[in-house]
């Protein structure tokens, strides 16, 4: 089934009302959903053929959104007064690049994806969390539409999707919606705290990556500069095993 612009954003004005969704409703969504799996596998593909050019230490992961998740988004704006087209949501299908790379080879990687799928005849925007962080998350993000559909595909370094996981665990146990400057579903101020820290940390790693730009650390080696980031990087790693454990632990 190809639904038009218009029925996928009636379809989402009925998801966007809480409680139970029709169940027409449901298999509509569940149909949409099928469209973009195919979208997805193929803009996999692409990404795939990319990375075996590339002598990086890459790791690339896919996702489709729920059918749950998308009710959630569509209801959480609701609720703030945003109301969204389901039509237009950007991150419906996902793919994800991440690595032990640089800034500067994340803006190489970031151009590369983009010529890859404009070559195809499919336009691409980006957004850059790098600067415009969302809650201390930084990224580098592509959009590419296909057939009127979008995949959105996250490009990150190391300390970036170190810092990501870390919070989604964070997320998991005060509320999701801490993920888009809302408030904890519980723990108060302490969690407010600990957002804050969370946001200076990220501001401490992008000021540490940023060395890459610098005249002396493109003259000793990315090496160098992935050097200074190990420190920071290792308490990342402890925090990530800190909140899994508490989050294990809230599980059973």
């Amino acid at each position: 089934m190809r639904m038009s612009k218009s029925a996928v954003q009636k379809l989402g004005k009925r998801l966007e009302v809480p409680g139970e969704a029709p169940e027409e409703a449901l298999m509509q969504l569940e149909e949409l959903l099928i469209d973009y799996s195919e979208l997805l596998t193929a803009a996999r593909g692409v990404i795939d053929e990319l990375c075996d050019t590339l002598d990086w230490p890459l790791s690339v992961t896919h996702r489709l959104k729920t059918t749950d998740t998308l009710m959630q988004k569509l209801q959480r704006a609701k609720a703030r007064g945003d109301s969204t087209n389901l039509a237009r949501i950007q991150d419906i299908a996902g793919i994800r690049l991440s690595g032990n790379i640089t800034l500067i080879e994340q803006d190489q990687l970031r151009d590369w994806i983009i010529e890859r799928f404009e070559g195809q005849g499919h336009k691409c925007s980006v957004r850059d969390r790098r600067t415009d962080p969302m809650v201390g998350y930084r990224a580098v993000h592509v959009i590419v539409s296909i057939e009127g559909r979008y995949v959105e595909i996250q490009v990150r370094t190391l300390s970036q999707d170190l810092w990501a996981n870390v919070f989604e665990r964070i997320a998991d146990i005060f509320g999701r919606g801490i993920r888009y400057g809302e408030p904890p579903d519980s723990g108060g101020e302490a969690v407010g705290n600990i957002i804050r820290m969370m946001e200076g940390f990220s501001a401490r790693l992008y000021e540490v990556e940023r060395l890459a730009y610098t005249d002396d650390a493109k003259r000793d080696g990315r090496e160098a500069t992935l050097e200074a980031q190990r420190p920071l990087l290792a308490q990342l790693r402890e925090m990530l095993r800190t909140t899994e454990d508490i989050t294990g632990r809230l599980s059973t």
